[in-house]
């Protein structure tokens, strides 16, 4: 993985990304997210989009944002655990989580996560998440 786009991203909440594109991003993510059921969500904006699997019912919510600046798209992906999922799990689970392999916590919905999100850093080209 290479430096964040954006400043202070905590790699114990966050998996980041960053690649480089010789064209509008756009269009691939949003096929990407379509074919994986990630589902748009705020901010929606010109360089930044947010897109989240998942309600937290049955699974934790899981999200992916991308942003892009120049030629460099930088994906953030985590999995959200909702407060009532914390709760209930004695606050053993943190607010957000990265998709990196290993431990016990919040696995099934980490490796749906990161199983989805490799796909799309497959087809770009870019270092996959461990």
């Amino acid at each position: 993985m290479t430096t964040a786009l954006t400043a202070n991203v905590d790699p114990n909440k966050r998996s980041v990304v960053v690649y480089r594109v010789q064209h509008d991003p756009w269009p691939q993510i949003a096929a990407w997210a379509q074919r994986n059921k990630f589902y748009p969500r705020a901010p929606q904006t010109g360089d930044v989009k947010l897109f989240q699997k998942g309600s937290g019912f049955w699974t934790a919510p899981m999200r992916a944002q991308f942003t892009q600046r120049g030629d460099q798209v930088e994906v953030q992906a985590w999995v959200h655990n909702p407060l009532l999922a914390r709760i209930m799990a004695l606050f053993i689970l943190p607010a957000e989580m990265n998709l990196n392999s290993g431990g016990f916590r919040a696995v099934i919905p980490r490796n749906i996560a990161r199983k989805a999100v490799n796909e799309l850093l497959a087809e770009v080209g870019a270092q996959p998440i461990p």
